[in-house]
């Protein structure tokens, strides 16, 4: 996504600049810091990323195979249920799969991959897809049947991020197709948040809870107004930060239609947004390692 970083949270970097409408232009201090922002809240969400991914790997994928799946209820309490076949192996996908989509989800954004693999890029976007949507089905699957914690408000919010994968999934395909490789990399961004949502809102909920305890929360059922709002900043508002990134950068590349003044304002804005949320993943991390994942693992 960055035309100068290799690591690109935000814009699918482009084999020429004219060609993409994704990449800055301008060197001016707005647009360093803004290049710089990305980079960082990337680097953030990718470290994030690595510790789910081997709470997963020694969590779920240890523990089932040394002790059997239905020890993952220490994990979560309806992770597996006596007799529900169907339920069980849902849940095993949703969970079990996810290494292989963070893993390869992030490897699609940085571009010397993107430049240099561009077989790699192509299968592994399609493996990207097909884990997403996969993924989704059987999370929406476990939300009806299985049921959750929170209230309708909280379900349909995540509902919506799995009706985000798969719509953005199919806009994505369709744009690559019809070789609007802008349009497919617009929809890739948010087909990248989208998947990533889950662990969005655990960053979120626990740098809440790291840094104000349990105000807002109720604990007996997980409602309140810390909740709801956490949800809706890991569900939402990235989206709704992406497409001011996309306006941003292509309002950089017309001058027809760019404002100088006014792209600079968003730039300070989405650069100060994005650093701050680098932050709350940074302390979300640690509270959610230190309170939840390593605790459940060593148990």
């Amino acid at each position: 996504m960055l035309a100068k970083s290799t690591l690109a949270p935000v814009s699918l970097n482009p084999e020429t600049r004219a060609s993409d409408p994704l990449t800055p232009t301008t060197l001016s201090a707005a647009s360093k810091l803004y290049d710089t922002s990305q980079k960082i809240g990337f680097s953030c969400l990718l470290i994030a990323q690595a510790f789910f991914v081997s709470y997963l790997i020694a969590g779920y994928g240890f523990t089932g195979i040394t002790q059997g799946v239905s020890q993952w209820n220490r994990f979560n309490s309806t992770a597996f249920v006596a007799g529900d076949s169907l339920g069980n192996a849902m849940y095993a996908a949703h969970v079990l799969l996810a290494i292989v989509m963070i893993i390869g989800g992030s490897l699609q954004l940085i571009p010397a991959i993107r430049r240099k693999y561009k077989t790699f890029h192509k299968y592994n976007g399609q493996l990207f897809v097909t884990l997403a949507c996969s993924i989704s089905l059987a999370g929406m699957y476990l939300l009806l049947s299985r049921g959750t914690v929170g209230n309708p408000l909280l379900h349909g919010l995540t509902a919506f991020s799995g009706g985000m994968v798969i719509l953005s999934s199919f806009f994505a395909i369709r744009a690559i197709r019809n070789a609007n490789v802008a349009l497919h990399q617009r929809w890739a961004l948010h087909l990248f948040l989208a998947a990533n949502g889950v662990l969005f809102f655990r960053l979120f909920i626990f740098a809440w809870m790291t840094l104000f305890g349990t105000l807002g929360i109720n604990t007996a059922n997980f409602t309140g107004p810390a909740v709801i709002s956490v949800s809706v900043l890991s569900y939402v508002a990235p989206h709704i930060i992406a497409q001011l990134i996309w306006m941003v950068n292509v309002n950089a590349t017309d001058s027809a239609i760019g404002n100088s003044n006014r792209t600079s304002l968003l730039k300070h804005l989405i650069s100060a947004t994005l650093l701050v949320v680098s932050a709350i993943f940074l302390i979300g991390l640690f509270g959610l390692t230190l309170g939840s994942w390593y605790p459940a693992v060593i148990a």
